[in-house]
Order: structure tokens, then C-alpha cells, then sequence
């Protein structure tokens, strides 16, 4: 008897709370698609892109810089060793090559450093390039999602970790991908035309 009671408040209870609760209208985004359809995710990559071939360039340049210090440094140790010059001469020679391999050692750690260094910037700027993406898109899914009248939007395109995507089955019908990217795309500059 004490068991019928508990599953009858139990029922009770799901039964006013469906009541009171307002209607669930859910909704579904393709992040993927949202990624790759929205212009300043490619704006963006060929920003970071640009930072990396400008980070490129400046390592060339230090690497042929590199280059021809190892070059003098190899002469000035090959010279040092010439029997044909005098003792004194070979002896300036090699204190020449050892402040030359000095300059080699500290020009090669300040390379490892601005690659460092670079290499974190390059990383933050990742990250706030995502981060101003991830704001864009929530605030254009926020704005969707009113304008619908949705309480519940889910995210269908990114894999989990075992991967299956977060959301496994929608109706097509319940997709506001292309609403959220008008929203998104409401803004991209005209195409020019050359």
C-alpha cells in the first residue's frame, strides 16, 4: 500500500510539474556548417595565415643570417689551423673563431626564443580569434532562437570523443543553421570585383 502511494505522488508530482512548465521547442545548429559558412571564420584564418607566413619570412631571414655566421665562424677555425701562417697569426686567428661561435650560439638562441615567442602569440591570437567567433555565434543563435521562440537549441556537427556527434538524430525541420547564418553573414562586405 505504502508503495502505491509513493508511486502515486511520484506520478502526481510529474504530472503538475509537466503542467506548470512551458512548452519545449527545440531547435538544432550544424556547427560545422556554421564554421565553415561564415565569412569571418575565413577572414580569420587568413589572418592567422598571413601571421604565420610573416613569422616564416623573419625566420628565413634569421636562418641565412645564421648561415653566414657559421660560414665566418668555419673559416676563421679553417685559418687558424693554416700551417702557412705564423703562430701568432693562427692564435689571433682562433680566439677570432671562438668569439665568432659565441656570437653563433647567442644569435642561435635568440632564433629559439622569437620562434618561441612568436609561436605563443601566434597561439593567443588563435585563441581570440575563437573566442570573438564562439561570441558572434552565440549571440546570432541567441537572436535566432527568440526570434523562433526556442528554448532549447542544441549543437549537431561536432564530434564527441567517442565519435558520434553531440546530437545523434533531428528532424530536419528542427535546423536553424541557415537562419543563425543570415544572421551571421548579414554584414559580409560585398564581393569586389576585379
Amino acid at each position: 500500500m505504502r508503495k502505491y502511494l509513493t508511486i502515486s505522488l511520484i506520478l502526481i508530482g510529474l504530472g503538475a510539474g509537466a503542467a506548470g512548465a512551458a512548452e519545449l521547442k527545440v531547435a538544432v545548429v550544424d556547427t560545422t556548417r556554421i564554421l565553415k559558412e561564415y565569412y569571418k571564420t575565413e577572414l580569420a584564418e587568413q589572418h592567422i595565415q598571413q601571421q604565420i607566413g610573416d613569422f616564416t619570412a623573419e625566420r628565413d631571414k634569421l636562418m641565412a643570417q645564421h648561415r653566414k655566421m657559421k660560414q665566418e665562424f668555419e673559416a676563421l677555425r679553417s685559418e687558424s689551423q693554416n700551417k702557412a701562417l705564423t703562430e701568432a697569426a693562427r692564435e689571433k686567428k682562433k680566439e677570432q673563431a671562438e668569439e665568432k661561435l659565441a656570437e653563433v650560439i647567442d644569435f642561435e638562441k635568440s632564433i629559439q626564443e622569437k620562434a618561441a615567442s612568436r609561436k605563443k602569440d601566434l597561439e593567443g591570437e588563435g585563441r581570440k580569434i575563437q573566442g570573438e567567433l564562439g561570441k558572434s555565434i552565440r549571440e546570432a543563435i541567441r537572436v535566432s532562437s527568440e526570434k523562433g521562440g526556442y528554448t532549447l537549441v542544441l549543437a549537431d556537427g561536432g564530434l564527441l570523443g567517442n565519435g558520434l556527434e553531440s546530437v545523434l538524430y533531428a528532424d530536419p525541420k528542427m535546423d536553424i543553421t541557415a537562419e543563425v547564418l543570415k544572421i551571421l553573414n548579414a554584414d559580409k562586405p560585398a564581393a569586389s570585383k576585379e
